[in-house]
């Protein structure tokens, strides 16, 4: 086993709105949930919290998300999934976990 062997296999790519939605419609047919995390704005300032996917989903097609973390599993693997969202796009990193 080399070094590299224990780092996380981690994709990166850009996605648009459509993209998205397609995403959390396959997440909630097919993947077991085990954590979702949103980062909004609010006037006092970045909130940060626990929802469930639905609500992550609504908060982010009322542009209320700024960053959404999925942690979930789906078919034997894990995986976390950060999506950062921006005017034109959005930038997902995924990784491959192992737990």
């Amino acid at each position: 086993m080399n070094k590299n062997d224990d780092q996380p296999e981690i994709l990166e790519a850009q996605w648009g709105r459509d993209q998205v939605n397609a995403f959390f419609e396959d997440l909630k047919q097919g993947a077991d949930g085990e954590h979702v995390q949103v980062r909004s704005i609010s006037e006092r300032g970045p909130i940060d919290r626990s929802v469930t996917l639905s609500d992550a989903h609504d908060l982010f097609a009322n542009d209320d998300a700024k960053a959404i973390q999925i942690r979930y599993r789906f078919e034997e693997d894990g995986w976390c999934d950060t999506l950062m969202v921006f005017p034109d796009h959005v930038k997902i990193i995924r990784t491959r976990v192992n737990a």
